[in-house]
């Protein structure tokens, strides 16, 4: 008796300290919510997604003053930044050299008589000095296809040669949903170029002003 007296006893006790050292349902609540702050995932923000940028190229430098002008009557300054794109081949279609700018300015004359809308007299370039400027193509066919347009107009001293020139493009950053719809009509007067949609490029050091001299 006194042995089955004492293994109750026993029972009793252990079951009264289990009773006093089990948590109770608040307590493992507040337990597992402080476990899931100190394990669950980090709480640094996810990185934002890339920007999209439009991208309107690709113009040849000495071009670039014709199409900032453009940009400029479409009301579209300070929308659109310029970036260079490297060295690259065009056919080039000028009027050679003059003998000095009086020359090169009384052939503009002519050109404006003729309806030829665009021309630039080559400054500052030793080699080109006084050339006429009348417009830069990445295929052979489009040259041609210029020439003869000017042979028409008889423009007989326009020929075309090979130079390799800067290219530029315009890019529009986070641009609001009009913008493209305005490079579309822009877009119109200069056909060899076009518009694409791509992910921003790190920020690169902006192409200024064009000087009106070809290079």
């Amino acid at each position: 008796m006194k042995a089955l007296f004492f293994l109750l006893l026993f029972i009793n006790l252990a079951f009264a300290l289990y009773i006093q050292l089990e948590p109770d349902e608040s307590s493992r609540a507040s337990l597992s919510a402080e476990l899931q702050t100190k394990t669950g995932p980090s709480s640094a923000a996810a990185p934002p997604p890339p920007s999209v940028c439009l991208e309107w190229e690709a113009f040849p430098q000495p071009d670039v003053a014709h199409v900032e002008a453009a940009i400029s009557r479409h009301n579209l300054e300070g929308k659109l930044k310029s970036r260079t794109m490297g060295m690259a081949p065009y056919y080039w279609v000028h009027i050679p050299p003059l003998m000095n700018k009086q020359h090169a300015e009384r052939k503009i004359g002519e050109l404006k008589r003729r309806d030829i809308t665009t021309y630039q007299i080559v400054e500052g370039d030793s080699k080109w000095n006084n050339a006429i400027s009348l417009g830069f193509f990445e295929k052979i066919e489009d040259a041609r296809a210029f020439l003869a347009t000017l042979r028409t107009k008889r423009v007989v001293s326009a020929i075309i040669g090979a130079r390799n020139v800067e290219q530029v493009k315009f890019v529009a950053e986070n641009s609001p949903a009009d913008l493209e719809g305005q490079l579309e009509k822009l877009k119109a007067e200069f056909p060899n170029s076009r518009i694409t949609r791509t992910t921003c490029e790190p920020r690169a050091e902006t192409h200024g002003k064009a000087n009106s001299a070809a290079q």
